[in-house]
């Protein structure tokens, strides 16, 4: 668990802050193909679009429901939500979160792409926009902690259209540990709300979305991953001939 400081000229939090919130991660696990299309046929929890001609767009939604930066305040696009919101009641609460990001990119790259940043706003809101954030907040409004997954990462546009589609995060298990401690250690009913900030964007939109997973899901190995696993299927393929070889 990672802990950093935040800037508390901004105040946006009913509660205030009595402390840095802590801070962790989010983990990309895989693509996610929806049924339903449109911002209102999911839980959408932020929509996110960039101002002219700029190419990073950077917001998110406070404890009380309006919205800062980019984020869009129409109806379905931006909201706070529980995890009873979105049918969290029992059990590992947190490792049943997962949060789906669909790129809306109308530019000519094949595929579609922006980037995590860090968020270009300031105070408490860059804290609960960087990459993409996951804010936990009290039942009175104090930012108890964020998570966020990694800057610079690529994501690719899986599908056009808002709503159906998307890369789906969710936290390690570490990180489900340390969220299921802070709402056994809270009273009251902990409020989520989610930020972000996109690099190389081509005037999106984009969205974030909530969802309960039901079931586990794999995460997908990195490339030094893959080439491990193709070098153990090329040294088991060659011990197969080389005993074939023997036998004959």
């Amino acid at each position: 668990m990672r802990y950093k400081p935040i800037a508390l000229g901004v105040a946006v939090l009913a509660g205030g802050l009595a402390a840095a919130p802590a801070s962790a991660t989010l983990d990309l696990l895989t693509p996610l193909q929806q049924q339903g299309q449109g911002v209102g046929a999911v839980f959408t929890t932020l929509f996110l679009q960039g101002q002219g001609n700029n190419t990073t767009e950077s917001g998110g939604v406070n404890f009380n429901g309006s919205v800062f930066g980019d984020a869009g305040s129409g109806q379905s696009q931006s909201r706070t939500f529980t995890l009873a919101d979105i049918g969290i009641t029992t059990g590992n609460l947190a490792s049943q979160l997962g949060l789906v990001v669909n790129l809306a990119e109308p530019g000519s790259e094949n595929p579609p792409s922006v980037n995590t940043a860090n968020s270009v706003l300031t105070g408490t809101q860059a804290t609960m926009s960087n990459t993409i954030t996951l804010n936990v907040f009290s039942a009175s409004g104090a930012l108890l902690e964020t998570h966020s997954a990694a800057a610079g990462l690529q994501l690719n546009q899986v599908a056009g259209g808002l709503g159906g589609s998307g890369l789906l995060f969710a936290l390690s298990p570490a990180e489900q540990t340390q969220l299921n401690n802070t709402i056994a250690n809270n009273a009251g009913t902990e409020v989520f709300s989610t930020g972000a900030t996109f690099a190389n964007a081509q005037g999106g939109p984009e969205t974030i979305s909530a969802l309960h997973l039901l079931g586990g899901v794999a995460a997908i190995p990195e490339p030094e991953t893959y080439a491990m696993m193709l070098a153990g299927l090329g040294l088991m393929g060659f011990i197969a001939r080389r005993r074939k070889h023997n036998v004959t």
